[in-house]
């Protein structure tokens, strides 16, 4: 019988046993070997060096004081802090000056040698008004008239005029110095209010190019963790696929095999827990399969009485 296999080019069972014991001894052992999920599972990047300095940062920013992060990363708390914003100080001090205070704000800015300058002014014209006052009695005095009527009416004309110039003169000096002092107020004012500005402003330009850049970072190490999960899952998935591999090329071997043996042979547990385990496994497309789904060839009884009368699918 053996000399009739041979001249036929098949293989009896009994010589595709060991292969098949072996296949599902290793494929058992596969089965039995734990899985590390965890592995398999992409972990999430944190927060890069450069984007920990921009947090830090802004942090300073608004007086939190120092970033206390746990181990992945994740702020958990600050230390330190103010409360004092990096623009506060320019808040405190038009505050100090008084600054929108229109009553008040002008006068740090009025002039210290504008008294000196007031009455150095008003003496010289009160000296120039009692020239005009002595030029129109000498006139007086070489009319006749001094002393009369029409001196008194010119005196009188005269001195109103020339309290009315000093008034007006006074007035425009301390105008002048008023218009002045108000004049810097508010360009101290609006320099200010620009640096509470300007200084965040800078600051928040400077917080988004390291965010920028750390971004970037944190795009490439994402990607270098998705990586290493899924070399963690191909490397599970691979001994799979192969013991699927084997289990088809035994089960088309052993179909091709005579159909009618001279003697029947004894149910074989290792060649049903082969073909049952390819097919299962087959069928779930492997532990993720990609959901592609293998197809099967039917026994015909012949072939079932020779694995003992068992008919099932093998995998093509």
């Amino acid at each position: 019988m053996a000399q009739q296999y041979e001249s036929m080019g098949l293989l009896p069972s009994g010589v595709l046993q060991p292969y098949g014991k072996s296949a599902l001894k290793y494929g058992i052992g596969q089965l039995g070997k734990p899985i590390d999920v965890g592995a398999m599972t992409a972990k999430v990047a944190g927060p890069t060096g450069f984007q920990q300095k921009a947090h830090q940062r802004l942090a300073d920013m608004y007086g939190l004081g120092a970033i206390q992060r746990d181990a992945t990363g994740m702020v958990t708390g600050f230390t330190g802090g103010t409360g004092v914003a990096s623009y506060q100080p320019y808040l405190d001090q038009i505050q100090t000056e008084k600054l929108l205070d229109p009553a008040q704000g002008y006068q740090a800015f009025m002039s210290p040698y504008q008294k000196e300058i007031i009455d150095t002014t008003m003496q010289e014209y009160d000296i120039q008004a009692g020239r005009g006052r002595q030029a129109i009695s000498d006139r007086a005095f070489t009319a006749g008239a001094f002393g009369g009527g029409r001196h008194g009416v010119e005196m009188g004309q005269y001195q109103s005029e020339s309290d009315r110039n000093r008034a007006a003169l006074l007035a425009g000096l301390y105008g002048q110095g008023y218009n002045q002092a108000l004049t810097q107020q508010q360009q101290q004012l609006a320099n200010l209010q620009g640096m509470t500005g300007l200084e965040p402003g800078l600051q928040a330009q400077g917080v988004a190019a390291l965010e920028a850049v750390g971004a970037q970072d944190q795009a490439l190490e994402q990607q270098k963790l998705n990586q290493l999960a899924e070399a963690q899952r191909l490397g599970y998935q691979l001994p799979m696929d192969r013991i699927t591999d084997v289990a088809n090329i035994y089960g088309t071997v052993a179909g091709a095999m005579p159909g009618s043996p001279t003697q029947k042979f004894t149910p074989s547990p290792m060649v049903q827990g082969i073909g049952g385990f390819a097919n299962m496994y087959s069928t779930l497309g492997g532990w993720t399969g990609g959901g592609q789904q293998r197809g099967y060839t039917p026994m015909n009884q012949a072939q079932a009485d020779l694995y003992g009368g068992v008919a099932y699918n093998t995998p093509f």
